[in-house]
């Protein structure tokens, strides 16, 4: 079971939702809280899976700790429960992240079915997280970095340092699929966040854009597949992710200075030549 904890003031609501949902088998009830502040350290301490959460509580409100906690990318998954249903409110609380936002009194459906929207998400984040501790596990084959014509201090996804694990997800996600349509929306799915948040987390984790840096590892292996094989150019393009030739040997050159076939024999060693 994943653990859950109840933010409301008023302690017959969190009795009241405890029994509602007592005999479901996604949550265990580990906390209960009266007021935003002391709920809040609890969720940076403890990080519980789920947390109900009221709008209108003492000092810190609801809105807030939900800001809070996306500002510093808490894990905890939010439903909101509030007596208000003012679009304002709701709007707000799902803009932060929030699972769903459900009316007092409480219905059963719609907070089992909240609590399966959240159990899911959980889900996933697991899967995702042990296919990539899996990769991790696996040796990692030398890469040569050192790429005549790219930007200077570029490096592949398994060269850069990244803490933060929802962008150590979306940066595992780009190497296993660079060669195909990849946006932010997919990143943002993959990691349970909004795109506009994950556009700004991955920027602040890698110091670059995420199209930008999908296009330098896109060059990157072009680069290396120009130097280090005989695969024609117009399948090289493909391989890197791109069906329209021309346009990628307009990246390509913009990105090395080089054409592709100039690129490849300034820098293609026949006698060294080896297989990618």
């Amino acid at each position: 079971m994943y653990q859950a904890i109840i933010i409301d003031d008023e302690k017959w609501v969190i009795k009241s939702l405890i029994a509602t949902i007592s005999d479901q088998q996604y949550f265990e009830i580990v906390g209960e809280f009266y007021d935003g502040a002391s709920a809040l350290a609890y969720i940076q301490e403890h990080k519980p899976d789920l947390a109900f959460i009221d709008v209108q509580l003492p000092g810190m409100n609801g809105l807030e700790v939900l800001q809070a906690a996306k500002q510093q990318n808490l894990p905890t998954l939010f439903i909101v429960i509030s007596g208000h249903a003012e679009f304002a409110y709701a709007q707000k609380a799902l803009f932060h992240n929030a699972v769903s936002y459900c009316l007092k009194p409480f219905s059963r459906n719609e907070l089992m079915d909240s609590m399966l929207k959240a159990y899911q998400i959980l889900e996933k984040r697991a899967n995702d997280f042990s296919a990539v501790s899996s990769e991790e596990d696996q040796a990692d084959e030398t890469v040569d970095l050192n790429v005549p014509g790219l930007e200077n201090g570029f490096n592949p996804p398994d060269r850069l340092l990244v803490d933060n694990k929802a962008v150590r997800s979306m940066l595992d996600y780009i190497a296993s699929h660079y060669t195909e349509d990849i946006s932010i929306q997919i990143l943002a799915d993959l990691t349970c966040i909004t795109p506009n948040y994950a556009s700004q987390l991955f920027k602040e984790e890698t110091g670059s854009t995420f199209s930008s840096y999908l296009t330098n590892l896109r060059m990157y292996h072009a680069s290396r597949l120009l130097r280090n094989t005989d695969m024609q150019i117009f399948m090289v393009a493909n391989q890197v992710g791109y069906k329209d030739y021309f346009y990628f040997a307009k990246v390509f050159k913009k990105f090395t200075g080089y054409t592709p076939s100039a690129y490849r024999n300034t820098f293609q060693n026949s006698a060294g030549r080896k297989e990618y």
